[in-house]
C-alpha cells in the first residue's frame, strides 16, 4: 500500500466534495476549481492514461446519469447540455483519475 497516495486521493476527494457544495451555482467557477484540482492531483500524483481515463470517466458517468435523469429521479438547478450542468463531466472525470489513483494507491507495494 502506498499511504501518500491513500490519503492525497482522500483529501482531493474532500475538497472536491467543498468545491462542488460551494460553487455548483457559478458554472465557470466550478469549471475552473475542478480544472486546477485535476491539474493539481496530475502533478502531485499522476497515472498512466490520466487524460483519456479523464475523458472516459467524464463522458460515460454524466452521460449515463444523464439518461437516468430523463425517467426523473431528480434534476439539476442549472442546466447546461443535456439535463447536466456543464461542470459535471469534469467532476465525474476528476472522480475517475482519482478513483484509479486511489486503487493504485491501495493495491500497490512499495
Amino acid at each position: 500500500m502506498k499511504i501518500r497516495d491513500i490519503f492525497l486521493s482522500l483529501i482531493i476527494i474532500i475538497l472536491t466534495i467543498i468545491v462542488v457544495i460551494l460553487s455548483w451555482e457559478n458554472t465557470l467557477l466550478a469549471i475552473s476549481l475542478l480544472l486546477l484540482l485535476s491539474l493539481f492531483k496530475h502533478r502531485v500524483m499522476p497515472i498512466k492514461k490520466e487524460l483519456l481515463w479523464f475523458f472516459i470517466s467524464g463522458i460515460i458517468g454524466s452521460g449515463a446519469e444523464s439518461i437516468s435523469m430523463l425517467s426523473g429521479p431528480w434534476s439539476y438547478a442549472n442546466h447546461g447540455i443535456l439535463n447536466i450542468p456543464l461542470w459535471l463531466p469534469l467532476l465525474w472525470g476528476l472522480a475517475g483519475i482519482l478513483g484509479v489513483s486511489l486503487y493504485k494507491g491501495i493495491t500497490q507495494t512499495k
